[in-house]
């Protein structure tokens, strides 16, 4: 085989190895999971939903600790129906979903003042609980200059258990806002039943 033709063959051979290593080292700087064009996709597809239906004034903000690996189960991407987390949410803000369109349901919780976030905006694709914990800790002090500089929101609503180690961090950061919490600690999602929230949220917004 001709010189030329070899250079070309490992040139080949080369690029290639190299294309596969850049795909595996590209990190998601939202969840530092390794990320390819759909993640990155699929990331960017909900924060624009979630952007779409975000109210101009936060009068409340239900933060989780990451988003759930099901798109419809996702408050802000539901299709026809809503299922997962959050429907357990609307059910909790006695928001009825019954004879409604998903759009006419958004549209009424962005209008109470209602925004749903979560510290890793991706979905879990790992299942490990170790490598989750960690990518949740790395984006607390991003996310708590989030809320006191973008969201601005007047109450702060902490859901799942995954966010009790932090409260330290929470508390001793002046947020601007309120925290409401249960007993002291967030808000287990299997514990907001009907209309919780919406009990804890009355009083403090209609004094506002």
């Amino acid at each position: 085989m001709p010189t030329r033709q070899i250079a070309f063959v490992v040139r080949l051979h080369y690029d290639s190895r190299m294309q596969e290593r850049s795909k595996k080292t590209i990190l998601c700087d939202g969840c530092g999971q390794p990320a390819d064009a759909e993640h990155f996709a699929l990331r960017l597809k909900r924060l624009e939903s979630m952007t779409r239906y975000r109210p101009i004034h936060v009068q409340a903000l239900f933060l989780a600790a990451a988003s759930p690996a099901n798109t419809e189960e996702y408050l802000y991407t539901a299709q026809s129906l809503f299922t997962g987390e959050g429907a357990a949410l609307l059910k909790s803000l006695s928001i009825g979903t019954a004879g409604r369109t998903v759009d006419q349901v958004l549209s009424d919780f962005q209008r109470r003042g209602y925004l749903l976030a979560h510290l890793i905006e991706c979905r879990d694709t790992t299942g490990d609980a170790t490598v989750r914990g960690g990518a949740v800790a790395r984006r607390i002090p991003a996310t708590l200059t989030r809320i006191r500089r973008s969201f601005k929101p007047k109450r702060v609503v902490l859901l799942g258990q995954e966010l009790a180690q932090f409260m330290p961090q929470f508390i001793a950061l002046n947020l601007d806002a309120a925290l409401i919490l249960r007993d002291g600690r967030p808000f287990e999602w299997n514990e907001i039943g009907d209309g919780l929230l919406a009990k804890e949220l009355a009083a403090p917004l209609q004094a506002l």
